[in-house]
């Protein structure tokens, strides 16, 4: 024991511990200085990059053993890394929705033009259609005021007719009496004139009836009204079914363009 101490306790032993303890010291401050350049060099880029997280690290390189701060900066570039990772990610993300978005958008607005040109379109289609709707209108009620007016024509010619009929019937059956009366008095006077011809008188006393020709003048001329009454009944009889016949078909006609011109109206609205 004391030998050991003596050993421990000799010149030779003491420069031994001041060679290795001066050895220690040095290797201290090479590792100080090592520190000190790292912790200098992670303040500048801190200050370069304005980061935090790097003036943090460079504070604890002052601070702490090198391995700490070593396994430290391994920890910030992992994680580092992984933001970066992230970030690539969320841009490729952000890069895609901008991208969709930017089709969905031109095909919106393809869209959009498309329909503008359709309104355009129905818009000029709404417009002639009102104008043909108010055309069809129009002429409806034209032929419907035409259809009105011969309707009333129809009447009047109508009753003209139904007049004239009544006045040729009229005429005809005063004529025809006057007619009789006239055939009833010359039969009469014929008689007497035949019997004054077998009576023992001069001749000179009669007249010849029958080379009278007044009674046939009258007779023929009152005959002759007569025919032309019958005749202008007639004709007026024939005109009534003919005017009649050209009113119904103008009726018949002009509805049949009418119902065509409100059902083409009713597609068209």
């Amino acid at each position: 024991m004391l030998q050991s101490l003596a050993v421990l306790s000799s010149d030779d032993a003491k420069d031994l511990f001041a060679k290795n303890f001066n050895f220690v010291q040095m290797k201290r401050r090479a590792r100080s200085q090592r520190r000190q350049h790292a912790a200098a060099l992670l303040s500048k880029a801190a200050m370069k990059l304005n980061s935090p997280r790097l003036a943090e690290i460079a504070t604890q390189i002052k601070l702490d053993a090198f391995t700490k701060v070593k396994q430290a900066i391994d920890d910030m570039v992992a994680a580092l890394l992984q933001e970066k990772k992230d970030e690539i990610k969320h841009k490729d993300f952000c890069v895609e929705e901008f991208n969709t978005n930017q089709a969905k958008t031109e095909e919106k607005e393809r869209e959009k033009a498309d329909l503008t040109v359709k309104i355009d379109d129905l818009k000029m289609q709404i417009k002639t259609l009102t104008a043909d709707i108010d055309s069809l209108t129009k002429q409806i009620a034209e032929m419907q005021v035409q259809m009105k007016r011969a309707g009333e024509d129809r009447e009047k010619e109508n009753k003209e007719f139904q007049m004239t009929v009544a006045d040729q019937r009229a005429t005809q059956k005063l004529l025809n009496a006057a007619l009789t009366i006239l055939k009833g008095f010359y039969e009469e006077k014929k008689g007497i004139f035949n019997f004054a011809q077998q009576a023992p008188v001069p001749p000179a006393q009669f007249k010849d009836y029958s080379k009278n020709k007044q009674s046939g003048g009258v007779m023929g001329m009152i005959q002759n009204i007569i025919d032309d009454a019958k005749a202008m009944e007639h004709e007026a009889i024939r005109g009534e079914e003919d005017a009649q016949t050209a009113y119904e078909n103008f009726v018949k006609e002009t509805n049949a363009s009418i119902d065509a011109k409100k059902c083409r109206d009713d597609k068209q609205k």
